[in-house]
């Protein structure tokens, strides 16, 4: 062999190899790891050889990703306090809500029962003015009308209804327009009476 030969032979065999590895993959036709290569290069999709071994390389040689989580786990620790802070805010919310609505359910309860004695009172108030007639009287007959019933110890009133009574009943004294029997009285006061029990 010539010299030449050898220096091509030895420039072949170099140019094909980089720090010694060469171009060409043996993966021992028919082996597990041929078998492996092929699977793998399947499912990745590529479309040749070269350009599955240039996906590993870039695969490889991507920057290692950092499997800190903490900053996210704080986070999501600092969301969980807030949401939690914010469900005993509604809770003390509705707690609240709650208190006021049995206050205002109280405060019916009272009203209701004020009314119904406001209106029991109205009643009685309204049954004891029944036939009650509002006299407005000079200052001199006020003034003997109630020095009068100061000294018979009754009521102006009464004494208006029984000098009434008796002028119905006295012809001779009477200053009405009419007179009115005993029996007649008599028959009204009956009258009044049985309508009151009925």
């Amino acid at each position: 062999m010539s010299e030449n030969t050898e220096n091509t032979n030895k420039t072949k065999s170099e140019t094909v190899k980089i720090d010694g590895i060469s171009a060409q993959i043996n993966l021992s036709p028919g082996s597990e790891t041929h078998r492996r290569f092929a699977q793998l290069m399947r499912e990745a999709g590529a479309a040749t050889a070269r350009s599955f071994i240039e996906t590993l390389m870039d695969t490889y040689q991507k920057p290692h990703v950092d499997t800190d989580n903490s900053e996210v786990i704080a986070n999501l620790e600092k969301q969980i306090s807030d949401l939690t802070s914010e469900c005993t805010a509604h809770s003390a919310t509705e707690q609240n809500l709650e208190l006021e609505i049995e206050d205002l359910k109280m405060q019916l309860a009272t009203a209701r029962n004020e009314a119904n004695e406001n209106a029991a009172k109205a009643r009685q108030i309204q049954t004891a003015t029944e036939g009650a007639i509002i006299v407005k009287l000079n200052p001199v007959s006020a003034y003997f009308l109630n020095e009068m019933a100061e000294d018979q110890k009754t009521t102006p009133g009464k004494i208006l209804e029984r000098l009434f009574i008796d002028d119905l009943q006295n012809p001779m004294a009477n200053n009405l327009p009419y007179i009115v029997t005993s029996a007649r009285i008599r028959q009204v006061m009956n009258e009044l009476k049985q309508q009151q029990n009925a």
